[in-house]
């Protein structure tokens, strides 16, 4: 094609590779092929990932991984192998149990054993055909002649039924349809908090809708069945039911739970911290939360939720973005601090309104460990719509939130309508002093920096 960035006479013409870099500080970085970036159950997926996974196991000899488009329009991962020679008697159960060791559960893909992976002219691997062998396969094979159980669904809801069981099946991962049932339950077939918001999801796309309360409320897919409807008033009018918590604004009284719970949950359950442990232990939250605790209190932005017995269930900790407190930290959380801040800052001063009283700024936010998948995200919702109502009464411009987990990425960009403002991934991170404490992070970890401006006419 024509070269838009330059007339001179040597470069007049640029070439489409199919190759996807970003730019940062005026430097190119490499993020592999366009053709290998694919989104399965929510998850952004690198191919190559898992070819690399596969060829290293000692029973392959060569391996291709695919994405392949289904009937529901989900992506499903297919890897074609050949088997060594010595190892014909390897079934398509024992890779996937190998894979389990190196893989996490979204990135296991359906196993093709093949003696030989076509190629083409040019000795690049014939994807298409092995696509059209996967579909004819599929079509003529006697798993897809096994439906999933409609007994006792009624016969005016059994198209709602067919979208809804297909659904499930592929944002969970069943492959034995004959497990999906009215009786089933959507967290006892595999359900979690993401793929629960990502099923509501998907069927929002097919036309069917659905709270995000009501379905993770739901105790089976028969519930959730008779509250699926055409009409999208059904997520807007959804109840959360607010009272089954309560709020406080942050008080001395809350301090030792939530230094408590801040730390265990970090520690647990934060998608950054994991990869420098052991390095960072429970006494460095507590040395953190101490130095921000009086001016957590003097801001007056910070709340806790507690359940009808009045117990902790989770705190939000909020600051204006533009008057946060000095702290020093001597623990390794600094590489956590100075990552969010290298990746915010520029969002913040160049996006971003200026001055005080401007940006509310969700600076930290946790959920007890004891809360189920759907209590977590029940609890998840009244915090950000607390934050809201607390950004609202103080007049700020807007909320800015950083999100570092797939499930909060997932709420913010599709539940809570957060505009995206910088997509950052995760491993590529370069400290001042020039290491990579991510190094070890997957290609498809991410941080994602997000704004919403407050509608005050609402």
């Amino acid at each position: 094609m024509q070269n838009p960035f330059s007339s001179k006479s040597d470069f007049l013409k640029v070439f489409r590779t199919g190759d996807f870099a970003r730019i940062s500080d005026g430097l190119l970085f490499y993020e592999g092929r366009q053709d290998t970036q694919v989104k399965i159950r929510g998850y952004r997926v690198d191919l190559s990932e898992i070819e690399k996974a596969v060829v290293k196991l000692p029973i392959v000899k060569d391996a291709v991984v695919l994405a392949f488009t289904s009937d529901t329009s989900e992506q499903v991962l297919l890897c074609f192998i050949v088997p060594k020679q010595t190892d014909k008697s390897v079934d398509a159960k024992d890779i996937k149990q190998l894979l389990e060791q190196s893989l996490v559960s979204y990135m296991i893909p359906e196993i093709i054993l093949t003696d030989n992976i076509p190629l083409l002219i040019n000795g690049k691997t014939d994807r298409q055909k092995l696509l059209g062998f996967y579909k004819n396969s599929k079509i003529n094979g006697e798993a897809e002649k096994i439906d999933f159980n409609y007994n006792n669904v009624p016969i005016t809801h059994i198209m709602k039924a067919k979208i809804l069981f297909s659904t499930i099946a592929s944002t969970i991962g069943i492959s034995d349809k004959r497990k999906i049932s009215v009786d089933s339950n959507f967290y006892e077939l595999g359900g979690n908090s993401l793929n629960s918001v990502y099923t509501v999801l998907k069927l929002r796309e097919k036309g069917f809708h659905i709270g995000i309360t009501d379905f993770i409320t739901s105790k089976s897919i028969k519930d959730i069945l008779f509250k699926l409807e055409v009409d999208s008033s059904s997520e807007t009018n959804e109840d959360v039911n607010p009272q089954q918590y309560v709020l406080e604004m942050l008080n001395d009284s809350h301090k030792k739970e939530v230094i408590n719970m801040i730390t265990e949950s970090f520690i647990t359950k934060a998608d950054l911290e994991r990869w420098l442990l052991p390095d960072i232990n429970k006494e460095d939250y507590t040395v953190l939360m101490e130095q921000l605790w009086v001016p957590l209190l003097e801001k007056n932005f910070s709340f806790v939720l507690k359940s009808p017995n009045n117990e902790l269930v989770s705190v939000a900790l909020n600051f204006d973005a533009r008057d946060e407190p000095e702290v020093v930290i001597h623990s390794k959380l600094n590489i956590i601090f100075d990552f969010l801040e290298h990746i915010e800052q520029p969002v913040r001063e160049q996006q971003l309104p200026k001055g005080k009283n401007k940006i509310f700024h969700t600076f930290m936010m946790a959920t007890g460990n004891e809360l189920d998948a759907s209590e977590n995200v029940i609890v998840m919702r009244l915090m950000e719509q607390h934050c809201l109502e607390v950004a609202k009464k103080n007049n700020f411009a807007g909320i800015l939130t950083t999100n570092t987990s797939p499930l909060t990425q997932q709420l913010g960009t599709d539940v809570f309508n957060y505009k995206v403002m910088l997509d950052y991934q995760v491993n590529q991170y370069v400290t001042p002093e020039g290491s990579k404490p991510f190094a070890k992070a997957p290609d498809d970890q991410r941080a994602v920096v997000s704004w919403k401006e407050i509608n005050y006419s609402k």
